[in-house]
């Protein structure tokens, strides 16, 4: 451990804010957490801080910047990194897809790719790949965090909130492992968790938080004694008037505060007004929303028209032509190896311009500003405004191919984006100017004016798919909420197109 300070915070109060916007108007605060909270996390330092998980949750947030402390102030010299199960119980993305965004934040697409791989070698990350998060248990999800902290190396201070809590006995030898990992590589942790053992084992000094107040701020040894002796007391406790008695000059302590204003300063009833109880901030944008809302009520009520149609009034109507073809643009997947037109082969399943349809069974397309006579079966018809099945990504990946699947969130994050990236992120077999296909991966990318348009992969399990969506017909369509999924079965290759 160095006497370097990664983090420092200073004379830290919070109180939750009460749900009335009465009481949030006039400054009412609800019970008070922390109060007069002070630490320092030094380089190469395990700082344990014992405490109930509420207050360790509010501690975490103010560290990581998410909520403001009422007074006081956190000085974190370095980027930090927080980590609790239960910010995340209720995720319902996929565990790919939580993982992929969770490093999106410290790492590049590159090392996003190679380390998903790295963390797919641990058996229970691997089997929970297509499991949403939500569905995990808290103790997979522990684990998972802390594997993952040993993979993020951009930042210096971790947070480790309540995560022993949720480990088994045979977890704790690789808890300690990972907090010995980061102290050796000279970083600084923040142990925060209601599990004195935790600290015990794990950390090199403590800190003791009770009813919000540093109870003691120490050596972890001599601090663990003083706490099991609190407990000893504490259980002694025989009935519900000794325990209203118990640690009472601590208790009024923390509810005390609520009285003292201006630096601890006590005042009494006659030397405070009803002034001193608003929040003037919060009474301005109170006014400000409600004259907004007013306004817009008013629009509303009066029925403004915007558009510039506007009401008869019995002088001169304009007539809106709409006499104008409004048929909309479709497209259509060229099916099959390839196909040529005008002379030049186009790949399968580059995506062209349908501008019309004929009566012999052809499609007229579009290309390199000239129209062309196309029979129907060489090509996929897609409308973009026609009613498809809905589904998500999520739900087709497991019908993708491997290899596609288990990294596609780092495939699709190409989509949109120029050639030259394909080329400089992947080993290429084949491209042209309408596809770009990867090396040992059956992954291609088509472009359009030198950016990728949309991702071919082939299709697997499709038996099973066909059954699961009751489908009956060999070109399938599916409108996902940020594109399109287009299955042809034939080929057994798949489409995705980003909106």
């Amino acid at each position: 451990m160095q006497d370097i300070i990664l983090l420092r915070g200073q004379n830290l109060s919070y109180a939750k804010e009460r749900e009335s916007i009465k009481d949030r108007m006039l400054d009412r605060d609800d019970e008070l957490l922390l109060k007069d909270v002070s630490f320092t996390l030094y380089k190469g330092e395990v700082l344990g801080i014992l405490s109930t998980y509420e207050t360790l949750y509010y501690i975490k947030e103010i560290v990581s910047g998410t909520i403001r402390a009422k007074t006081g102030r956190v000085k974190a010299e370095r980027p930090v990194l927080s980590l609790d199960v239960m910010d995340h119980v209720q995720n319902p993305h996929h565990l790919n897809l939580f993982l992929n965004e969770l490093l999106d934040e410290y790492l590049s697409p590159q090392q996003i790719n190679e380390t998903l791989q790295l963390l797919k070698e641990y058996s229970y990350i691997r089997k929970n790949w297509n499991t949403p998060v939500k569905s995990l248990s808290r103790r997979e999800l522990a684990l998972i965090l802390l594997e993952v902290s040993l993979k993020i190396e951009d930042f210096e201070i971790i947070v480790l909130c309540n995560i022993y809590h949720h480990l088994t006995e045979a977890d704790y030898p690789r808890f300690k492992e990972v907090v010995r990992s980061h102290e050796a590589a000279e970083k600084g942790i923040l142990l925060l968790d209601s599990d004195v053992q935790a600290i015990k084992e794990s950390a090199n000094y403590f800190l003791w938080l009770s009813y919000g107040q540093v109870r003691y701020d120490g050596s972890v040894q001599k601090g663990v004694s003083r706490y099991q002796e609190y407990l000893r007391v504490k259980s002694q406790i025989k009935n519900v008037d000794e325990e209203a008695l118990f640690d009472l000059d601590w208790k009024q302590n923390i509810s005390e505060y609520a009285r003292y204003k201006y630096d601890l300063k006590r005042l009494n009833m006659t030397q405070t007004s009803v002034i001193d109880g608003l929040n003037v901030r919060r009474i301005i944008v109170s006014l400000v929303l409600f004259f907004i809302m007013a306004m817009a009520s008013l629009v509303v009520f009066m029925e403004v028209d915007f558009t510039g149609t506007g009401a008869d009034t019995g002088g001169d109507v304009s007539i809106v032509d709409t006499s104008e073809d409004t048929d909309r643009l479709a497209y259509g997947l060229v099916q099959g190896d390839s196909m040529s037109i005008g002379g030049t082969e186009i790949p399968n399943m580059t995506l062209l311009d349908v501008v019309g349809t004929n009566d012999d069974g052809t499609y007229t397309v579009e290309f390199n500003d000239e129209t062309f006579d196309v029979p129907e079966d060489d090509m996929i018809y897609f409308n973009p405004a026609s009613l498809y099945p809905e589904t998500t990504l999520e739900e087709l990946i497991p019908y993708t191919n491997p290899s596609f699947g288990d990294s596609y969130l780092y495939y699709t994050m190409f989509l949109n984006r120029s050639e030259e990236e394909i080329i400089n992120n992947f080993t290429i077999s084949s491209s042209n100017e309408y596809q770009v296909s990867l090396s040992g991966l059956p992954i291609s990318y088509h472009l359009r004016n030198g950016y990728v348009l949309s991702i071919t992969t082939t299709a697997v399990d499709l038996e099973e798919l066909y059954n699961d969506f009751n489908l009956t017909s060999d070109v399938q369509i599916f409108r996902l909420p940020d594109g399109y999924m287009i299955l042809d079965r034939p080929n057994k290759l798949w489409t995705y197109i980003n909106r």
